[in-house]
């Protein structure tokens, strides 16, 4: 059985061995991570609370009627799927997403949104960086456990390590991007992300990407391709 995580060789990560007391703006940033729920309420709140910019809603109309169509409507519009990894305060934290989506490429900016109120997004959205790893079909398992609440994660039959900048690394995913957070931006129950991205970790895919749509996951093939190849 596969250790916790595995390190390839002596890796010394940010805080491991920092002094008992250490400085007075450490004790202070540790005692606020610390305090981050996990989950309800409390922890959208303390999501909003990093939030650069804050789309007012108060002026705009009432919209539930839109809400089911709108809903339906991106159930049939496909998307690509993500995990999205940090160091939180109490050990790795992270989440599938399929929000994901490229921004810019000269900077390489990314954007992606969380849902405040959940407990990962909430300790996620106070990282000063992450890791989103872009999902093959071979990655199935990681991408359904990342996406029930309550599932097990990191445990010891999922290989990872730490990165010497901090992050959780998931092995076995080809393609992982190193970012760091550009803009947070609260708007209703959501952070909408900016992040540049400092570090391509892996850019080898498979060739079967992972893909959400109507609510089940998929893998794209040559024998879904619709236009004849060049």
């Amino acid at each position: 059985m596969a250790a916790q995580h595995h390190e390839r060789g002596p890796r010394r990560v940010p805080g491991d061995d920092a002094p008992t007391g250490g400085t007075a703006e450490q004790a202070v940033e540790e005692s606020r991570l610390s305090a981050v729920p996990r989950s309800g309420a409390p922890a959208e709140r303390a999501a909003a609370e990093v939030a650069d910019l804050e789309v007012p809603a108060d002026h705009l109309p009432d919209l539930d009627h839109v809400g089911g169509a709108f809903k339906a409507v991106f159930a049939d519009h496909p998307a690509g799927v993500a995990i999205i990894t940090a160091r939180g305060p109490e050990g790795p934290v992270g989440l599938t997403a399929s929000s994901v989506s490229s921004v810019s490429v000269v900077p390489p900016i990314l954007g992606f949104s969380l849902q405040a109120r959940q407990g990962s997004a909430a300790l996620l959205a106070e990282a000063d960086s992450f890791l989103v790893h872009l999902l093959d079909a071979q990655n199935l398992a990681l991408a359904r456990s990342f996406a029930v609440s309550g599932a097990p994660r990191f445990g010891a039959d999922m290989p990872w390590e730490y990165l010497e900048t901090g992050e959780p690394l998931l092995l076995g995913v080809g393609r992982v991007l190193r970012a760091v957070p550009l803009a947070r931006i609260k708007a209703g129950p959501a952070l909408v992300f900016n992040a540049v991205v400092v570090d391509v970790l892996g850019n080898e895919g498979t060739g079967v990407p992972l893909v959400y749509h109507r609510r089940r996951f998929h893998g794209l093939n040559d024998r879904s391709a619709l236009d004849p190849e060049d």
